[in-house]
């Protein structure tokens, strides 16, 4: 049944890049695990707790001892108070999260707000729930969220908003003023929303991160879904958390009980010690931030016009003034002649709209980043 429904999907753009690179020297900018190693300490700490942890189940729900440290990590970084015990949920990464959450909430029918472009794992799990994707393109230049759109496709079979900030791929990020809009196209419904919040320590510019728990009517309906392995530089551990109201959190923890049953028990450990020993969001911030900076700069006399990024670890850019091309013959053109992987932004668009925009990770080594923009000034 899940095969049919997901009959029109292919693979990601990550994996299809990924293959099409594989045993030559093309530079793979698309790639989206970073090049920079986690901390030594969090190392330390995983060695340690795999020598004596690694018999255990960990409880389906998380480590208690994780899911207080993340409660403690949530009121000293944004003064919200939250229950470790009911309201916090530990899970194999951001995109089980984010499957598990849907499928919480959507059946046969119901419809789900996103905004595009969107990140790939979204609508699969949307349909293979029986829900029907509803799309929303972001406007450009910034990519801000057209509220007046959204609230004209709102009706009694909307149950469920999908928001993302820091936006992947756009690096587009939350104000004051989207949480007043989507609270007050909330607010009297049923409809609940979930916040893809992964990139939440990688905000640039002297931007603040706006979470939707920020707001306490919208955190009763929401659920707000974060990752280890973005913030830390670990994702081949596959372990994130969501974080939502006891009554919301009770239907994501009868399904995430029978989806994963546990998450791997002795980096669960790893991370409590390493959150309770204080971390150091300013310099992953600053890390990621003069990464950005230091491409930008090298490709400020290119011919692409370079899209402002606010967040995340992706950059865009703008080849309208270079090529006519659609975005994903340009991008394999540049591959085959330039040997540089940059994804088409169309492939995250349902209907595959060409803004003649291209993107990259710039969670790459200097040398990595250097060379490529070498062969991108050549362009």
């Amino acid at each position: 049944m899940i095969k049919e429904k997901l009959s029109i999907i292919g693979k990601d753009i990550y994996t299809v890049i990924s293959e099409l690179v594989q045993d030559t020297d093309i530079i793979n900018l698309s790639k989206i695990s970073p090049d920079i190693p986690c901390s030594d300490k969090l190392t330390q700490l995983a060695s340690k707790y795999i020598m004596q942890k690694s018999t255990e189940y960990s409880h389906p729900d998380g480590l208690m001892e994780l899911r207080e440290a993340i409660a403690t990590d949530l009121e000293n970084r944004y003064g919200i108070q939250v229950s470790s015990q009911n309201e916090i949920t530990i899970t194999a990464g951001a995109t089980q999260a984010m499957y598990t959450a849907i499928s919480s909430f959507i059946g046969e029918g119901d419809e789900v707000v996103l905004f595009e472009p969107a990140f790939n794992s979204y609508v699969p799990a949307i349909i293979s729930n029986g829900g029907r994707p509803v799309f929303v393109h972001r406007k450009r230049p910034d990519y801000a969220i057209d509220w007046e759109a959204v609230q004209k496709l709102i009706n009694t079979r909307t149950k469920l908003i999908i928001v993302n900030t820091p936006h992947n791929p756009t690096g587009a990020i939350f104000t004051q003023e989207d949480i007043a809009q989507l609270k007050k196209i909330t607010n009297g419904t049923k409809i609940n929303v979930i916040s893809d919040e992964i990139f939440e320590h990688m905000v640039f510019d002297d931007n603040k991160h706006v979470s939707v728990l920020s707001n306490e009517q919208l955190a009763e309906r929401c659920v707000v879904i974060s990752s280890f392995g973005i913030s830390f530089n670990v994702p081949g551990w596959k372990i994130g958390y969501c974080v939502a109201s006891e009554k919301v959190m009770a239907k994501i923890r009868k399904n995430q009980q029978f989806q994963i049953n546990t998450v791997n028990t002795p980096l669960q450990y790893a991370l409590a010690d390493y959150l309770n020993e204080s971390v150091d969001y300013n310099t992953i911030r600053e890390q990621f931030e003069d990464k950005r900076d230091f491409v930008n700069n090298l490709l400020k006399d290119s011919r692409f016009e370079i899209v402002p990024s606010k967040g995340t670890f992706y950059q865009l850019l703008d080849y309208s003034k270079i090529s006519d091309e659609k975005d994903t013959e340009f991008a394999r053109r540049i591959m085959d002649e330039y040997g540089v992987a940059l994804f088409p932004l169309s492939v995250f668009y349902h209907d595959s709209i060409d803004n003649k925009i291209l993107g990259f990770s710039f969670a790459r080594d200097e040398k990595v980043l250097s060379k490529a923009a070498k062969q991108l000034l050549k362009i």
